[in-house]
């Protein structure tokens, strides 16, 4: 998908020396699954973006004729940090930012300037997580309880094991779970846990958009058999392959969540805030 992207900047006219093509979400962490969205943003530093507006069409067109699901947005840096402290999808989303094509000097900008606008508050920040949290399970269910989990959405899946990822690079200056394992704020144990959901939930999540052939994140009940056997589960005495595909799946939920209560608390105390409130000046 890189070169893909590259190519086409290369031989889209508009694209100014004061422009980063970047990529977002799963395509900047580079964990596409097959039937993922491509989060691309054209980060500018134009005055007048009337030029890079119209090559960020061109560019973007590509990847609709070819029915590819595109995330795109034309942006610059003030607009960029302003819309992340809007909405918490979009600072999440910056938080995984990777530069694919043009100016890096504007990216690194960028995280700096979104760095400090995060930290200004970081308890709302944590906050914003929690109520989010809250907002999904209640909407897409647990993936440690549910016959039908949401990979992705639901409560122990994909966008809470990512938590501590996104915590740690907005107030703690950790692009790591290795570094937040050295900070103190994360366990060995935690984050090798963490490591291992995340290969599993993407597996597994990759094996549902290949069987259905497009995106969908809920793994329901029908299919569960073909991806137990897919992925090399067998009947025991009193479980069938489904059933120990879904233990697993509980399991690994049960430790993100586990972790993120515990990696939270931790991240509280240590910059002496309760979700919620604000450092003192």
């Amino acid at each position: 998908m890189d070169e893909a992207v590259r190519a086409l900047c290369a031989g889209t006219e508009g694209l100014s020396d004061r422009v980063a093509v970047v990529a977002l979400g799963g395509y900047g962490r580079e964990s596409l699954c097959p039937g993922s969205d491509v989060d691309l943003m054209v980060l500018h530093g134009e005055r007048r973006p009337g030029r890079t507006h119209r090559a960020a069409e061109a560019l973007f067109y590509p990847f609709w004729d070819a029915g590819i699901a595109l995330g795109h947005s034309v942006r610059t840096v003030d607009e960029s940090v302003r819309l992340a402290l809007e909405r918490l999808d979009v600072a999440c989303s910056l938080l995984d930012v990777r530069t694919v094509w043009g100016d890096e000097r504007l990216v690194e900008g960028l995280m700096a300037r979104l760095g400090r606008a995060l930290g200004r508050e970081p308890g709302r920040f944590l906050t914003r997580i929690e109520e989010d949290a809250v907002a999904r399970r209640e909407r897409f269910g647990s993936c440690s309880a549910d016959l039908e989990p949401d990979l992705k959405e639901g409560t122990g899946g994909l966008r809470d094991m990512l938590a501590a990822r996104w915590i740690g690079r907005a107030l703690f200056s950790a692009p790591s779970t290795r570094r937040l394992v050295e900070g103190g704020l994360l366990r060995a144990r935690e984050a090798a846990a963490l490591e291992e959901t995340e290969e599993f939930l993407t597996r597994v999540r990759s094996a549902l958009h290949l069987e259905n052939g497009r995106r969908t994140d809920r793994l329901v009940q029908d299919l569960q058999p073909t991806l137990a056997a897919s992925f090399g589960y067998e009947a025991t005495a009193g479980l069938d392959a489904a059933d120990a595909l879904m233990r697993a799946l509980f399991e690994h939920a049960r430790q993100v969540e586990q972790t993120k209560g515990a990696f939270l608390a931790r991240a509280a105390a240590r910059l002496g805030v309760t979700p919620g409130e604000q450092l003192d000046p």
